[in-house]
């Protein structure tokens, strides 16, 4: 804890590169694909609601568009730009999406309270919980630097035992 905070940020911005060739990077990169998908899914989920009569209602209406658009946009920029600081937007964003529609839900937010009833409602429910977990992981892996593995020394390797105490 005591690396000074501007260090922090510039690690999410900066990120750790992964290689698909451990487990590790396999799982980042699952991880990542699987995320922007479902990103694209919100959208197209929210995309739909709105031509469907969403954009109707005040207030929720034009934020069914917006949200869209943002979870297009943060699904491309997710799959161009793989930063950390990018899957902790991404994490927010899917989090209070789901978050707006259990405040909708419950108590209604800007005059319209939803119904469990509607089209895509559990549906929603389950893939932004979902991608916001995903997400959430994926940027804990890539900002986490990589435990470093002493590596044995080439020369005292290859040598059998007795001719690497001969060598000194």
């Amino acid at each position: 804890m005591t690396e000074p905070t501007a260090s922090r940020w510039r690690s999410l911005l900066r990120g750790t590169p992964l290689s698909i060739r451990t487990a590790r990077g396999i799982v980042a990169l699952v991880l990542r694909l699987g995320s922007a998908a479902l990103l694209v899914l919100i959208g197209y989920i929210h995309l739909h609601l709105w031509q469907e009569g969403y954009r109707q209602i005040p207030t929720d209406g034009p934020m069914f568009l917006v949200d869209a658009l943002a979870a297009f946009g943060l699904a491309a920029v997710l799959l161009a730009w793989a930063r950390p600081v990018v899957g902790l937007l991404a994490a927010g964003f899917a989090a209070g999406t789901l978050g707006a529609l259990l405040i909708s839900l419950s108590v209604g937010l800007f005059g319209f309270r939803e119904s469990i009833q509607a089209s895509f409602v559990v549906e929603s429910i389950v893939i932004e919980a979902i991608v916001t977990v995903a997400l959430a992981g994926w940027t804990v892996l890539v900002a986490l630097p990589s435990a470093s593995r002493p590596r044995p020394r080439r020369a005292a390797a290859a040598a059998p035992a007795g001719q690497a105490q001969r060598r000194r």
